[in-house]
């Protein structure tokens, strides 16, 4: 098979499959965002390869990151990732609600597009700095109902980080996120944004031919939106500790994670305490290409009942994906 005849057959692939969550903009959930699960392992993928030594030839690097000394940083450390991901699947909450009628399951076609910049590597004598700006556009279209007609949206997200990486798999991340919700059947007119100012720490360690990695976060979120909702009505402090590890046997790779969060908002007497829990099974036909089976619970317990719920979403998805 030629090349292009394989670049016609994916974008047919494409074109056939591709998944998450959304509200409808009336009614949004705003304050429930995508899961970063995938992000947090993009820029993983990305960093090792740029500065610990050999490029990972799947999924997240293989380099040994459970080394006794501080990473050595590359003669440049540059390097760009770009990634798009295209998922199908079936959700039993598109709403993120806990009862009424707009609790109707459907099915989600969500398509993604990711670009992570590393702008260097720098030797500080027992770390490296990497600063890291991350670009990435969703688009989310719900269908089998219609009480979901007004349910798509596009999520248009910026982040700015800086990465100090320490000997045996420790990193701190200070970094400030934008993201901004806009409405497809209203010429993209924004619906939301918030700006996110957060600091994580995490690290990385194998399990036998295992890679896994434990990340905790601070974040503080400043919100607006153009809902009749208070312009700051959703700000809040969030805390998070998610943990993933990714299990390799020949071309495939299980992925579980968990994560727990929780969330005070400082314009309203509310607390939330958020959980997902999530499985993936991937297929890598080569280092730039995969399909992939996955499903996702997740639940939030609130002092507002009126805000609790559980959502089940479980499907297919396909990636492609290119480091320079």
């Amino acid at each position: 098979m030629n090349i292009s005849t394989k670049l016609n057959s994916l974008i047919l692939l494409f074109l056939i499959i591709s998944g998450f969550f959304s509200a409808n903009p009336a009614t949004a959930q705003r304050d429930i965002r995508p899961d970063t699960i995938d992000d947090i392992r993009n820029r993983q993928y990305i960093r090792n390869s740029r500065t610990l030594g050999t490029a990972p030839s799947m999924g997240i690097g293989k380099s040994d990151l459970g080394i006794q000394r501080p990473v050595e940083a590359k003669n440049t450390g540059f390097g760009y990732y770009l990634g798009f991901e295209t998922k199908l699947y079936y959700t039993n909450n598109p709403a993120s609600i806990d009862s009424g009628p707009l609790k109707e399951s459907s099915g989600v076609w969500e398509n993604a597009l990711r670009n992570h910049f590393l702008l260097g590597a720098f030797d500080l004598g027992g770390a490296t700095f990497s600063p890291m700006i991350s670009l990435s556009y969703t688009k989310f279209t719900h269908f089998g109902d219609d009480l979901f007609d007004n349910f798509d949206f596009d999520s248009l997200g910026i982040n700015f980080a800086g990465v100090f990486q320490f000997g045996q798999g420790w990193t701190i991340r200070p970094s400030l996120g934008l993201s901004f919700d806009l409405n497809p059947n209203e010429g993209l007119e924004r619906q939301y944004h918030q700006i996110t100012p957060s600091i994580a720490l995490g690290k990385q360690f194998k399990i036998s031919k295992a890679q896994s990695f434990i990340e905790w976060s601070l974040a503080h979120n400043f919100t607006d939106s153009a809902y009749g909702v208070a312009d700051d009505k959703l700000d809040r402090f969030e805390t998070a500790l998610i943990w993933g590890v990714n299990i390799p046997f020949h071309n495939f790779e299980l992925s579980p994670f968990i994560r727990f969060g929780y969330a005070n908002y400082s314009n309203q007497d509310r607390s939330d305490f958020l959980s997902n829990l999530g499985l993936e099974l991937k297929y890598s036909f080569s280092h730039w290409f995969y399909l992939k089976l996955f499903a996702n619970f997740s639940s939030r317990q609130s002092d507002e009942d009126t805000y609790d719920f559980n959502r089940f979403d479980s499907g297919i998805g396909a990636a492609l994906n290119a480091k320079f």
